[in-house]
Order: C-alpha cells, then structure tokens, then sequence
C-alpha cells in the first residue's frame, strides 16, 4: 500500500521547526510540555523544538490523519469483536451459532481479502 502524505507549511513555528509563539519570543507552553521537560523548568525556553510539527517545520492536518487510521482500526475492532462473539457462542453452546458463523465468516472474510489482496501489479 502506497501511503502518501501531504505536508503543509505548519502555521505554529512559521515554517521553521522552532516555536517562538510565547511572549518575548520564548517558546510557547505547549511546545515546552510537549519536549517533555520538567515541571520545575519550564520557565523561559528559546529555540525549542515545534510541538506541532515535530521541529520539521512541515504538518500533516488531523484529519487528513484521521481518515488514514480510521479504515484499519475499525476493520480490527470488527474482526477481533466478531471472533469473540463467534467464540463465545460455540462455548455456550448457543442455539443461533450457525448464524452468527455464516454471518462472522462473511465479514470477516470480506476484511481480510481487502487487506491482505495484492493490488501491486509486480513484473
């Protein structure tokens, strides 16, 4: 799978990767919490790294995240909750096993063929 990311100019730093946006030019709150330092030093920091972009000076938008996870978790929360429920009702011997089965095996067959097919044509 051919995963592309756009990446934008990120507005916090302006670009450059380090945060400025606090008063007198010091890094921001949020960018010291985020470069983990301590409680008792956060006080004034200068050149610290972007919280928003990593310090690349370049961010992918959340919901152009988003809609990237979103696909495979909720295909694993389905198959996983499926085979629990499939499982269960063969332990306690449910009288509607059989179509909780067929039903499972269909969605789950249908998930894995999506993600495991091969879409690269290879020469």
């Amino acid at each position: 799978m051919n995963v592309v990311s756009t990446l934008y100019e990120c507005k916090h730093c302006s670009g450059t990767g380090t945060c400025q946006n606090g008063p007198d030019g010091f890094s921001c709150a949020a960018c010291i919490k985020k470069n983990e330092l301590g409680f008792w030093s956060r006080r004034q920091h200068k050149g610290l790294m972007c919280g928003a972009c990593g310090g690349i000076g370049r961010a992918e938008p959340l919901t152009e995240r988003m809609n990237k996870r979103i696909a495979p978790v909720l295909a694993i929360v389905l198959t996983f909750s499926l085979l629990i429920m499939v499982s269960l009702a063969a332990l306690l011997n449910s009288t509607h096993f059989n179509e909780l089965l067929a039903f499972s095996s269909a969605i789950i067959g249908a998930v894995v063929g999506f993600y495991f097919s091969s879409k690269s044509t290879k020469l």
